[in-house]
């Protein structure tokens, strides 16, 4: 037989005997099994099937055993969804607002939410497992390892990733970049962290807790799974940021002038008066004396509660700083009043109530 005719009569028995969603660039309208798919995730952004499964401890089983890096399965059911992968990234931007929770339960919450929208660079994450009871997925991101609800999350094979958070290291210093979505080619830049690490060379790396950095996604993820950091360059050196790790109770060498010198390089060259902004006001301007003295007497560092209170209310400029700032604190001094008053805590003076807040509220039950 002519070789030519021979592959023109193969290829048309593939596409006959084939299913046109065996291999596929898009899994969502994907009916390939009644309900579990093992599949391949290859780097031409095609998915290629392996076996069907009744259940997804069956189809987690087989794919354990075939151990390939790029598979993932597929959950046919109803709406087609990626539920499990061997190596994955998680897309977090799915609702902008991510709650992190200890257990797979979804009970227990850890932090109150991350806000993952593209703007705030916490787009992604590095998947490590799923809960199949719920499909809560552990994920890790901040250097915060913990479980995230079904609804929050879009699993992406590694082979998918188009683009991801890293860090850039130079002469000059350690750049965290971060992404808009990890299944687009997206930047939104990044922003210097600190001065070179010593142990860390130039060059990019990838990293979801900013400690143990790697030159390869698939040895990171790997290494997650396992719990351990053996395939990082600096295995045996971590690298942890000053500023993250600087004590609350520290003091800075900064004086009340540089703080206020430090507002009015913002742009910012008065208060805000009445109820609204005006260009170049905030309520921040002028308060240098205020931060400073905070630290003196109740031991919080004055720089890290400036950064707070800016990172918090916009500058001094969003509209609880400027409409709502004397409502909250008349609520908040009127709660304290209250627990005070019903445990028979008397205070004399305003100034004493409101050093018995900062004491309380900051020291004992923010700031620890």
């Amino acid at each position: 037989m002519n070789k030519k005719l021979f592959y023109i009569i193969f290829i048309s028995f593939s596409l006959l005997v084939i299913p046109k969603d065996v291999l596929a660039t898009s899994y969502d309208n994907r009916h390939v099994c009644k309900n579990f798919e093992l599949a391949g995730a290859h780097t031409d952004g095609t998915i290629a099937h392996v076996s069907c499964y009744d259940s997804y401890d069956s189809a987690k089983d087989a794919m354990n055993r075939n151990g390939a890096s790029d598979l993932i399965i597929i959950d046919e059911r109803s709406n087609p969804r990626i539920v499990d992968a061997m190596y994955a990234l998680v897309d977090l931007t799915v609702n902008g607002l991510t709650y992190f929770y200890e257990s797979p339960t979804l009970i227990t919450r850890q932090y109150m939410a991350i806000n993952t929208g593209p703007s705030y660079g916490g787009s992604d994450a590095a998947f490590i497992e799923v809960n199949p009871s719920n499909f809560a997925a552990k994920v890790k991101i901040a250097n915060f390892t913990g479980w995230i609800s079904e609804d929050s999350y879009e699993i992406v094979p590694l082979n998918f990733v188009k683009s991801s958070s890293s860090y850039t290291i130079t002469s000059e210093g350690i750049r965290h970049n971060y992404i808009k979505n990890i299944q687009e080619y997206s930047s939104l830049g990044g922003r210097t962290i600190g001065p070179k690490p010593d142990m860390l060379g130039n060059g990019t790396y990838f990293s979801y807790d900013g400690h143990y950095f790697y030159t390869s996604l698939l040895n990171m993820l790997k290494d997650y799974k396992n719990g351990n950091y053996n395939n990082s360059v600096n295995k045996n050196n971590p690298y942890y940021n000053y500023y993250m790790y600087l004590s609350n109770h520290s003091k800075t060498t900064y004086s009340s002038v540089n703080i206020d010198e430090y507002t009015k390089a913002l742009g910012y060259s008065m208060n805000v008066y009445g109820d609204k902004a005006k260009f170049g006001s905030s309520r921040l301007y002028g308060m240098g004396t205020f931060f400073y003295n905070s630290q003196q007497k109740y031991g919080i560092n004055a720089v890290l509660s400036y950064s707070l209170s800016r990172n918090e209310t916009g500058n001094g400029t969003s509209n609880l700083a400027v409409n709502k700032m004397p409502l909250i604190i008349m609520l908040v001094l009127l709660i304290v009043f209250m627990v005070m008053l019903l445990n028979g805590i008397h205070m004399d003076t305003v100034t004493q109530l409101i050093g018995n807040i900062l004491d309380q509220l900051l020291v004992i039950n923010i700031m620890e």
